[in-house]
């Protein structure tokens, strides 16, 4: 196998979702919407005075099958099945103005390829989602850190290669008008790599 850097998978659990900006901007100002609205109604504990504060966890567990159409990195044109679990833990912070979430999903899978080969893979991201309108104006920010390994075997069961995919993520919004959507003048900074070693 030879060394790629423009992969079509952002890593198998995100079934080929492409890697867009737009949309992870979408969906962490969403999240982070959501998490402010929930703050504004809901008042579950009195924390540093009289200020309603939501102080909790989350975790979900799941597990999934899927065909692989011939665009998993380092196996170009070849097809296969995955299946995996994915879990997620976590910690969120909630108050009428403020929202801040961290957490880790874990992804464990494997890939079974029509030519024999299959794949044992591990991806791990740690994320945080931070929402503050404090100010009056909501500001945002998104960063998810990921590292997935994978190792390659034949179809007689030899290690004969690995996969490895770092992938860092960082957004900050600032939304002016209000309207949840990011426009372009109100993202401040972002970060959006991703690398994929085929040996």
């Amino acid at each position: 196998m030879s060394a790629v850097t423009t992969p079509r998978w952002r890593h198998v659990r995100r079934r080929r979702i492409p890697s867009t900006l737009g949309l992870r901007l979408l969906l962490s100002l969403a999240f982070a919407a959501v998490g402010l609205a929930v703050g504004a109604t809901a008042s579950f504990g009195d924390v540093a005075g009289n200020s309603s504060v939501f102080i909790g966890t989350f975790e979900d567990h799941q597990t999934f099958s899927d065909a692989v159409p011939g665009d998993y990195p380092c196996f170009d044109g070849v097809t296969g099945t995955v299946t995996g679990t994915d879990d997620v833990f976590g910690r969120y912070n909630n108050a009428p103005d403020f929202f801040h979430a961290t957490g880790t999903l874990t992804t464990i899978y494997r890939i079974d390829f029509s030519d024999g080969r299959y794949v044992l893979g591990r991806y791990v991201e740690h994320f945080g989602t931070e929402a503050n309108a404090e100010s009056g104006v909501n500001r945002s920010s998104d960063t998810h850190t990921s590292q997935e390994q994978a190792t390659v075997y034949s179809a007689d069961g030899q290690a004969i290669g690995k996969v490895t995919i770092p992938a860092p993520f960082h957004i900050r919004v600032t939304d002016l008008n209000g309207n949840h959507t990011p426009d372009p003048s109100e993202v401040t900074s972002s970060v959006d790599r991703f690398r994929v070693t085929c040996s």
